[in-house]
């Protein structure tokens, strides 16, 4: 067994006995990281593996979140159902939203991204009636039997799991070698055989469907959705998750989002200023290593 496994193995065990061994905040902080976790693995599909930044990214999160949230709120789903229907929201979003962005490539895309991304937030923001407005959509609760901090939690980590072994998959899988040929040299890749647009929409749809998955679980875990999780400001954090821990490891974004986390949940009990000890972590690792 290599030592990746046998790391991999450990951390499992550890996040198993986590609720068993901690207080009950530490087990709603450790599913809050989880979840940005996933989101920024989702990212990290079309940063790391196809070489796309997108600042809209977190549209889809907000889109599987609200997704899931209406459906239980309005027409009455069940929570299972609607974690499934979710992420099916975010990912035909992702396909309309994908067919346009694809077509172009470096700063182009990231605009035309970020647009669509705020068109998201707007509406979001502004359809009082169903969305919630800025008070945001609440009261969706999950399965009485998931209700408690620890079975949740335990809920969460199992779905991660799955999410993250598909996710490392799709990266060693041909399709990941093509991702990566592509953001090697777009017309190399072409050359061969590889059709390129096709490849990133189909990244783009995938990517976007993690990220509902995780907002799907984010909406049941806070019991509602809010606006600012459609921000530019969520995509550029998860982002900054993935530069943390480098985008070119598929554990990169799962140590960095981890990372940011921390510090964005400890550094406030003791100053306001945050983001200067956020940038400080930032600014050393791009100078000691930038990988």
């Amino acid at each position: 067994m290599s030592v990746r496994r046998v790391a991999f193995a450990g951390l499992v065990a550890l996040l198993g006995v986590l609720p068993v061994a901690t207080a009950q905040v530490v087990v709603v902080h450790a599913t809050d990281i989880l979840i940005f976790v996933l989101f920024a693995l989702s990212l990290n599909l079309l940063v790391g593996y196809a070489g796309m930044l997108s600042l809209g990214h977190a549209a889809f999160f907000a889109i599987g979140g609200y997704g899931a949230g209406l459906l239980v709120k309005h027409l009455g789903f069940a929570m299972p159902l609607a974690l499934a229907a979710g992420p099916l929201l975010a990912a035909l979003a992702a396909l309309v939203i994908g067919f346009f962005c694809v077509r172009l490539s470096h700063a182009y895309f990231i605009m035309l991204s970020l647009a669509f991304g705020q068109i998201v937030f707007t509406v979001i923001w502004k359809w009082q009636s169903v969305t919630g407005g800025d008070d945001g959509l609440t009261g969706i609760m999950p399965l009485a039997s998931l209700a408690g901090p620890s079975s949740y939690y335990y809920f969460v980590l199992l779905v991660v799991l799955a999410s993250v072994g598909v996710l490392h998959r799709i990266g060693q899988s041909p399709f990941g070698r093509a991702l990566l040929a592509i953001k090697d040299n777009p017309r190399r890749a072409a050359f061969v055989g590889i059709h390129v647009r096709r490849v990133q929409l189909v990244a783009f749809v995938v990517a976007g469907t993690f990220a509902g998955v995780a907002g799907a679980l984010q909406v049941f875990f806070h019991r509602g959705m809010f606006p600012g999780s459609a921000h530019w400001i969520t995509s550029a954090d998860a982002f900054v998750a993935v530069t943390l821990g480098g985008a070119n490891y598929f554990a990169g974004p799962i140590l960095g989002a981890t990372l940011f986390k921390i510090v964005a949940l400890v550094v406030p009990r003791f100053t306001e200023y945050w983001l200067f000890f956020l940038g400080a972590v930032i600014l050393l690792v791009a100078l000691v290593k930038p990988e």
